[in-house]
């Protein structure tokens, strides 16, 4: 059964400075994929910290960061997402001097981030990258990669298995009015949609239900799924399936 998401419905968590919430993950009864949703103040921090065995793409929204890695600091700004693989050392900074969104796809999901075992300020200590670190941090643009076209829909795939990414699958649609889209299901991993701007219907198995701006769906294993646009405004949506 689908699952309607909404950012500000969602339960916070504590890492480093910002407002972090989880929308998907292993208290929602997640088993293989997590979505993350996270407001940074310039200044604020989501510190350093790695996973074991996870992958993550985080994708900004609105302003910009840099990817902390050490002493490194690389930008990242809305309409980017980056790729950090496991168990590469990484944090977030917002150092662009205005507010900051991003949400965040991890998988598999790591328990210990939720239960406070990441955070410096609990643990005590920082995790850094090796001397002579050569990052395998990727930064991307969401409106690349293979890219297809269809009446009032366009759709861009810029991270997939095929491409590097072998735990998760990244996709990124702008809907026009009248627009509709039909993502195939996979029998085994968990899917989420997250509705960037703009408003769409989604209807997965038997459930058919409104998203809006900042919100999403969570999608179990087996259920096709369809989402469309009725309304003026452009709507632009991102996709996140678990491999």
């Amino acid at each position: 059964m689908a699952t309607r998401l909404s950012a500000k419905e969602a339960a916070s968590f504590q890492m480093g400075k910002g407002d972090s919430r989880n929308l998907v993950g292993p208290s929602t009864g997640a088993q293989d994929i997590t979505l993350n949703y996270s407001v940074f103040q310039p200044g604020e921090e989501f510190p350093q910290h790695f996973h074991d065995g996870s992958a993550d793409i985080f994708i900004v929204l609105e302003g910009g960061v840099s990817v902390r890695q050490g002493e490194v600091y690389t930008p990242i700004k809305a309409g980017e997402f980056a790729y950090v693989p496991s168990p590469e050392v990484h944090g977030t900074v917002n150092t662009s001097g205005g507010e900051a969104t991003l949400i965040s796809f991890q998988a598999p999901p790591d328990l210990a981030l939720y239960l406070g075992e990441r955070d410096p300020s609990q643990t005590g200590s920082t995790p850094r990258p090796p001397e002579n670190h050569r990052t395998a941090v990727r930064i991307e643009k969401l409106a690349s990669g293979e890219q297809s076209e269809q009446p009032a829909a366009q759709s861009w795939q810029p991270a997939d298995p095929a491409t590097g990414t072998p735990e998760m699958r990244l996709e990124y649609f702008e809907l026009e009015q009248g627009g509709e889209v039909e993502a195939q299901a996979s029998p085994v991993r968990e899917a989420i949609w997250f509705v960037w701007a703009g408003e769409v219907t989604i209807r997965s198995g038997r459930d058919t239900f409104p998203v809006g701006r900042h919100e999403g769906a969570f999608i179990p294993p087996g259920e096709t799924q369809t989402v469309r646009n009725d309304r003026r405004e452009l709507a632009r949506l991102i996709r996140c399936q678990a491999m």
